[in-house]
């Protein structure tokens, strides 16, 4: 992330189904992209091109087809891009799940920041294609992983000034961002479900769901500082899942060993639900939207 927060759609056919058995589990997506031989990320660099072939592998494993949408990277780094892979709904309302890819490079791993969002939305983005292979969602899901986050979310604001998806029927906004550091503080934020919001109506069962089974999921509050941002200025409502960590942010010690597995399964999980809800439910969404914008308020 870049700051301390306080509180395609491809002209192609559906992918066969695939195999996930043989994919990697978010656990192993996290140590791949958070290797040494990466350092860290940095947008523009070998380890930049290396995590995203990592990203696009273990799409097509999962039977998505992967976009890369091209951008210079701030300060002349040279060019990064960020990646988006779709399953198709029934109607053309869009739920955007997204998570950034990069981080600062330099013997920063970035394994919580963001290596363990991008590993989240890898399997949530698996999960419903698998569910698609069964039954055709309600709605569109897209799938980002935005580049040069770090630098100001300058890929999530190229990908919302340039959209390749019709940005005027995105209903709702997932971020993933830091999800893997539930042990320092205990608990989950899931900023943005705001009271009054579509997405607080259908997470709070979720929340109570998860409490019941040991996992803390604190609802509300305003955040900064990740890739909702520039779709909430828009007015597109986001659910922003977080976990504090009160050690390594930005720090040299994020590192694979320091992930709390133990939760993130079922963080995961929880985005999983939160996401199928949206693209499901009866509730019109982007009446919902275009009524109450980001923050609730009509």
């Amino acid at each position: 992330m870049r700051a301390l927060l306080l509180v395609c759609l491809a002209a192609c056919g559906a992918p066969a189904a695939a195999d996930t058995k043989s994919c990697s589990t978010p656990f192993e997506i996290i140590t791949a992209l958070a290797k040494p031989d990466l350092d860290g990320r940095l947008p523009g660099t070998a380890g930049d091109h290396k995590a995203r072939a990592i990203i696009a592998d273990e799409l097509t494993c999962r039977g998505l087809t992967v976009t890369s949408q091209e951008f210079d990277a701030d300060g002349g780094k040279g060019k990064t891009a960020n990646l988006y892979a779709t399953v198709k709904g029934t109607s053309d309302d869009i739920v955007l799940v997204t998570a950034h890819h990069d981080h600062l490079g330099h013997g920063h791993l970035g394994a919580n920041d963001n290596a363990s969002g991008a590993a989240g939305v890898i399997e949530i983005a698996g999960m419903m294609q698998g569910h698609a292979n069964v039954e055709p969602p309600k709605r569109t899901m897209v799938f980002v992983w935005f580049g040069d986050e770090e630098d100001g979310m300058v890929g999530s604001t190229y990908f919302a000034k340039h959209p390749p998806i019709a940005l005027d029927k995105v209903v709702q906004v997932v971020n993933l961002d830091m999800i893997g550091s539930y042990k320092s503080q205990g608990f989950v934020a899931a900023m943005g479900t705001f009271k009054g919001l579509a997405a607080r109506a259908l997470a709070d069962p979720l929340i109570a769901d998860a409490k019941k089974a040991g996992l803390d999921i604190i609802p509300g509050g305003k955040a900064r500082g990740s890739d909702f941002q520039p779709f909430c200025d828009v007015g597109i409502p986001y659910v922003f899942l977080w976990t504090p960590d009160d050690r390594c942010y930005h720090e040299t010690c994020d590192t694979p060993d320091r992930i709390d597995a133990k939760h993130l399964e079922p963080i995961i999980g929880f985005g999983r639900d939160l996401v199928d809800q949206l693209q499901s439910t009866d509730v019109d969404l982007l009446a919902a939207r275009q009524k109450l914008g980001c923050f609730g308020k009509p």
